[in-house]
């Protein structure tokens, strides 16, 4: 592994990232309250692309309307807020400030509507956690709704019913690292991070909250059951000074220029509140210390010029991400590949996990994952043992796609950027006020940095060397995956193993495109050696072909994956209660959803969906799919084109 190309790249790389730059940065972000669309978010884009412009990059701030109007693919952008000031007092059974948004940006439920209660103590109306919202009957009208977690179960309600706000506490526990939150000496006066989403106006005008301490929380629980056997209930006032206004987000962008019109993309979310800094000023702040040491290699000659422009993106979670994909809709296919930087460098001492590398779905029919793992095998090198072996000095996983964060738009193969993301889990303070910079893990900013570096660079510059490097990291993965199949006793085992067949091809197919001329010829002659052993080893598995299928063939009029909360805002209220009575009846269709969505290219019919789904998930959601198509047809975003295959 040491004399490899991508040992050497690596390894050169991570001399020139620096921990101390990345971690100053952080501290940089962390100074900014960074609620998207918002002004603190906006000081933290221009501080960002300031220290990016001095490090001698080429950046610019990018801006996009915030006004309920712009719609980029499904994602409504919803406009900018401000707060001013915000505070919450209990008057009664004790008197106890338990929110101030000056002293806690946290403590106050994020895009609050204004109001002012400061002049009357208001009752505090206790629902447990296990009640229905649908069932309850109760009195809210003017009066504050406390539950301790799940709170957005009760958004409706509390808009239908006019209450005057939500108390909740909402930090979930993360077996095993976050249990006892009360008692937990670290967290029990820890705030969640906790926000509204809104998509229309009469929302902004009627949601407001505050976040509870868990000490607070349990003590304000204790007291609601014992005044309610008297028929009585806790008091408070509270006051919000906020306001909603058409305004704008922000993109940070900074580019390395290649030799070639196609690109690497490089993404963080520079977005969350203030006390956030490993989720995710880490991420942010990693990958610009990404591009400052790539610059600087290949500007004092340490690197060649890569064949693709690497462009980084800092962008507020999602929305970003969907505003730079809709303005360049045009010109996506030049980008080949990206690298998704989320939380990276909490301490691995018991209350962060490692280090983790997130695949591509199949439906990406990407190597990214292989390249990653390939990076992370040259910085696990970290210690010579024996003499004959390394050994790291870190924590590091990779593991099967899942959603979560940006890259999960962007590997969706209708805007088909293949992108892994490098993030960390557990994390005990994982969206609370007690995530600190001191809870950092400056050499891991370090790593991560390194990490995201050699990942763009690499991509950006395949060679036929580096391919052959490469090859036998993609032949693990699939092996690992044929060798399960090998010692199943599914029934569905052929049906995987043709599966597979299709992902392993297009793979390969994925790598070829990445060359011209001699170099193609070169690597096709590679490829083909890699197909030959692939079909030697799936031989054993039947020719399943997959069942004869005829029917609709739903078609996909929407780019990018669903925003269902955008979609469910703009939905009237008799297609809210469908979708809930279809997914309640098949809970299936909501976890599979995003891969539903994946696998409908308008070729597959609904059948073959179902099986491209439950090959991935061991999740069969035919029985409830044309439902589904239905529902979403009716919303204008499936065509069902009559279609027959056999």
């Amino acid at each position: 592994m040491t004399d490899s190309k991508i040992f050497s790249i690596t390894n050169k790389i991570y001399d020139c990232c620096q921990s101390e730059r990345a971690f100053r940065m952080v501290k940089e972000i962390a100074q900014y309250h960074r609620i998207q669309a918002s002004q603190g978010y906006r000081e933290a884009a221009k501080a960002s692309c300031r220290l990016l412009r001095d490090a001698g990059l080429e950046a610019r701030i990018l801006s996009y309307p915030a006004d309920l109007k712009k719609v980029c693919f499904t994602q409504r952008m919803f406009r900018e807020w401000r707060c001013e000031e915000a505070w919450l007092e209990l008057t009664f059974p004790w008197k106890e400030r338990m929110a101030c948004f000056s002293g806690e940006e946290m403590s106050l439920i994020q895009r609050s509507a204004p109001a002012d209660y400061s002049g009357r103590e208001t009752p505090i109306v206790y629902v447990p956690d296990d009640a229905d919202p649908e069932r309850f009957e109760g009195d809210l009208e003017g009066k504050i709704l406390f539950v301790e977690n799940g709170f957005e179960r009760w958004i409706q309600k509390v808009k239908d019913c006019r209450g005057a706000a939500i108390l909740t506490v909402s930090m979930p526990e993360i077996k095993p690292v976050r249990v006892n939150m009360s008692e937990d000496e670290e967290l029990k006066e820890a705030h969640a991070n906790l926000s509204f989403h809104h998509y229309t106006e009469e929302s902004e005008a009627a949601l407001r909250g505050f976040a509870l301490t868990p000490r607070m929380g349990k003590e304000l629980r204790t007291a609601c059951l014992s005044l309610g056997k008297e028929g009585k209930y806790p008091r408070a006032r509270f006051k919000i000074d906020a306001s909603f206004e058409n305004g704008f987000l922000e993109n940070v962008e900074a580019v390395i220029p290649g030799e070639s019109q196609e690109e690497v993309l490089l993404t963080a979310h520079l977005c969350h509140p203030r006390s956030s800094v490993n989720d995710n000023a880490s991420g942010a702040a990693c990958a610009a210390e990404a591009m400052i040491a790539l610059h600087q290699l290949i500007k004092e000659g340490g690197l060649p010029k890569p064949r693709r422009t690497i462009r980084l993106l800092l962008i507020p979670e999602f929305t970003g991400a969907y505003a730079y994909l809709e303005e360049h809709e045009g010109e996506l296919e030049r980008i080949v590949g990206g690298f998704n930087v989320d939380m990276t460098a909490g301490r691995q001492d018991g209350n962060a996990g490692p280090m983790i590398l997130v695949d591509t779905p199949d439906c990406a029919h990407s190597f990214s994952g292989d390249l990653g793992e390939a990076v992370f095998e040259a910085l696990l090198a970290e210690c010579t043992f024996g003499g004959v072996t390394s050994v790291p000095l870190f924590s590091f996983v990779r593991v099967p796609f899942v959603f979560g964060s940006d890259h999960y738009i962007l590997s969706d193969p209708t805007v088909d950027i293949p992108t892994v993301a490098l993030t960390q889990w557990p994390d005990k303070t994982y969206h609370t006020s007690a995530d600190s910079a001191e809870h950092l893990d400056p050499g891991l900013l370090r790593r991560g940095a390194a990490a995201a570096a050699s990942y763009c660079y690499l991509y950006s510059s395949l060679t036929g060397e580096l391919l052959k490097e490469l090859l036998p990291v993609t032949a693990r993965r699939f092996f690992a995956r044929i060798d399960k199949l090998r010692r199943s006793a599914s029934g569905d085992r052929d049906e995987k193993a043709r599966h597979l067949r299709q992902v392993i091809e297009t793979t390969l197919l994925r790598y070829a495109s990445l060359f011209c001329g001699e170099e193609k010829r070169e690597a096709e002659e590679l490829l083909e050696q890699e197909r030959r052993l692939y079909e030697a080893l799936l031989s054993g598995f039947g020719e399943a072909v997959g069942r004869k299928s005829r029917g609709p063939v739903p078609k996909r009029l929407f780019r990018g994956p669903a925003a269902m909360r955008c979609l469910l805002a703009e939905m009237t209220e008799g297609q809210r209660r469908r979708w809930k009575e279809l997914t309640n009846h098949y809970p299936q269709l909501s976890f599979g959803m995003d891969y539903i969505f994946y696998e409908t290219d308008g070729v597959r019919t609904i059948e073959e969906v179902a099986d491209c789904v439950r090959c991935q998930t061991d999740t069969d959601c035919l029985e409830g799919l044309p439902a589904f198509y239905e529902f979403f047809r009716e919303l204008g975003l499936i065509e069902l084109v009559e279609g027959e295959k056999l």
